[in-house]
């Protein structure tokens, strides 16, 4: 018996890593439930769409398999360390060769999918073959794969390599957040119709760019080396929670500004270890103020844990290891840094 229906496969490769953390990653989960009720409402997306998740950050993982639209919920995102393109790369490459129905003599087959894949920095793992795996003859052939680079950091030339359609949103606010889900969500309706009329495999005329969204330039030219943010982990001295303290570099100095700081899921497995990069404190200016206590002071044990005290504590214990003592004073040091 052959099949009727063929689905539309989406992936959404999401970016999960620490530089995500606060509104960035707030504004991608609003973004999923908004696309999902649109396409709610289209009768042909209801027929056709299926979604699935892929997060990476030090990891990849499938959080949502391949599921149709009236099915999906959409996932709690949680941010992790590290930014693994090439994993999320090869995760998709195996989930392609899994879940997509080719044809036969029984079977229409799924349309090619579209994978939409959202980033905010550079990959910190080997992401070169995996990127020439997608494009291998015994990966199934993908539509397209949209790759967005969001914010100043992320790295547009590695998205070439990945894909030709790189767009670019420079500024992450939540007008341009609402404008890229609701261009995304109407490019694949525009899909779906395209398909429902027969035009599989003709150029298919999508939306046009939004404000705050445009083509990425062909090269992003000379990059300054030295990162845009430091990141660096630390735990509540009263909650014993983790939480994440950002500092952005001012202008083209090595000094680096207080920002924030983000609660931060327990860590699990790996997703503790920090990068090899250290800075010294003379490079920071200021502390963020702990997200739980909201203590304005950071203490560096002896174990290597940063956590907060108020600043008038004189004896303080590191809820990492437990060890007490007199608080200290005075002199730089250096502090490792976690791969953001």
């Amino acid at each position: 018996m052959s099949s009727l229906i063929r689905r539309l496969p989406i992936y959404l490769l999401l970016d999960c890593s620490e530089s995500m953390a606060g509104d960035a990653i707030e504004e991608v989960s609003r973004g999923i439930q908004t696309m999902v009720q649109a396409l709610h409402d289209d009768p042909l997306a209801i027929e056709t769409a299926y979604i699935s998740v892929i997060t990476f950050s030090g990891h990849a993982k499938q959080i949502v398999p391949l599921t149709e639209v009236l099915s999906f919920q959409p996932p709690k995102l949680i941010v992790r360390t590290g930014t693994g393109l090439g994993a999320a790369l090869q995760l998709l490459a195996h989930c392609l060769k899994r879940d997509i129905q080719r044809v036969s003599e029984t079977c229409k087959g799924d349309y090619k999918p579209i994978v939409i894949l959202l980033t905010d920095g550079q990959p910190t793992d080997d992401w070169e073959a995996a990127a020439a795996r997608i494009k291998s003859p015994g990966t199934p052939s993908i539509a397209n794969i949209y790759a967005v680079a969001c914010g100043a950091d992320a790295d547009t030339d590695v998205l070439r390599r990945v894909t030709d359609i790189v767009l670019q949103m420079q500024q992450m606010t939540r007008d341009s957040w609402r404008n890229l889900f609701v261009w995304l969500t109407a490019s694949v309706q525009t899909t779906s119709k395209a398909l429902d009329a027969g035009r599989e495999g003709e150029a298919i005329n999508l939306p046009a760019l939004p404000e705050g969204l445009e083509v990425a330039p062909a090269t992003a030219g000379y990059r300054d080396p030295r990162p845009r943010q430091v990141f660096l982990h630390a735990s509540c001295s009263k909650t014993k929670q983790p939480y994440l303290m950002r500092f952005a570099r001012r202008g083209d100095s090595s000094t680096y500004v207080a920002l924030c700081s983000h609660p931060l899921e327990t860590a699990e497995g790996d997703d503790i270890n920090q990068s090899n990069q250290t800075i010294n404190t003379a490079q920071l200016d200021g502390v963020p103020s702990c997200p739980y206590c909201e203590a304005q002071g950071v203490c560096k044990c002896d174990c290597g844990s940063l956590f907060c005290v108020s600043g008038t504590s004189e004896f303080v214990t590191c809820p990492s290891c437990g060890q007490g003592g007199q608080l200290g004073g005075g002199g730089s040091f250096d502090l490792r840094q976690t791969e953001g």
